[in-house]
């Protein structure tokens, strides 16, 4: 098994750490490796390392986290769809910042190949209290969910979702976004379901948007 907090600790960067914290408040511990070193290590591990990685190791520092989100990822990939849901589930009450649900939702296009199978744990998480679970599943959505037979049944459950806390907010001004840009039919008259937070910083990203 390799020393993975030993080897990160040997990649940190002092001043990126700093730069970091300032990134991700309520994060405590950070050690300062750069993402594209994470990744870079990530591709060290064989299948069987990762799957031992996930199952047994205890992750406290934020690049823990991040490599644990990278390897599921992968490991996805390699099991049937059915099981890769149970996993993912299993994890997503683990995540508790954005840097974490953004890659591992980028990482999850294992998703755009069974989208069928997948959508029963979109619209659980759509539904959650909690702020990244809600962030991850908006994530996804807008990833994964944007084109083809289930984009109304999406679009329903993610204007039923009425979050309060800024970083499903922002997830949520990001589907509706790129939900206008690419479904204007559908999602232009549905803008007014949204709350006022939501519904400014959808429009706020609308206007910036060079495709529209």
């Amino acid at each position: 098994m390799k020393n993975i907090l030993q080897d990160f600790k040997k990649l940190a960067d002092n001043k990126y750490q700093k730069f970091t914290s300032g990134l991700l408040p309520g994060v405590n511990y950070i050690l300062g490796v750069r993402v594209p070193k994470i990744r870079a290590y990530a591709k060290t591990f064989s299948f069987e390392e990762a799957q031992n990685f996930y199952e047994n190791y205890k992750v406290k520092y934020f690049e823990e986290y991040f490599l644990k989100a990278v390897l599921l990822a992968r490991i996805c990939k390699q099991i049937p769809p059915e099981k890769s849901v149970k996993l993912i589930q299993k994890f997503i009450p683990q995540i508790s910042n954005w840097s974490v649900c953004d890659a591992f939702c980028a990482d999850l296009k294992i998703i755009k190949k069974y989208p069928k199978i997948f959508l029963p744990l979109i619209l659980k998480n759509l539904k959650s209290k909690k702020e990244f679970a809600q962030r991850t599943a908006l994530n996804l959505t807008r990833s994964y969910y944007l084109q083809g037979p289930y984009f109304k049944q999406i679009l329903k459950a993610v204007l039923a979702l009425q979050p309060s806390e800024y970083y499903a907010q922002m997830a949520q001004a990001w589907f509706m976004c790129e939900a206008y840009i690419k479904q204007k039919t559908f999602t232009k008259p549905a803008l007014r379901y949204l709350t006022p937070e939501v519904y400014d910083m959808t429009v706020r990203k609308i206007k910036d948007s060079y495709r529209v």
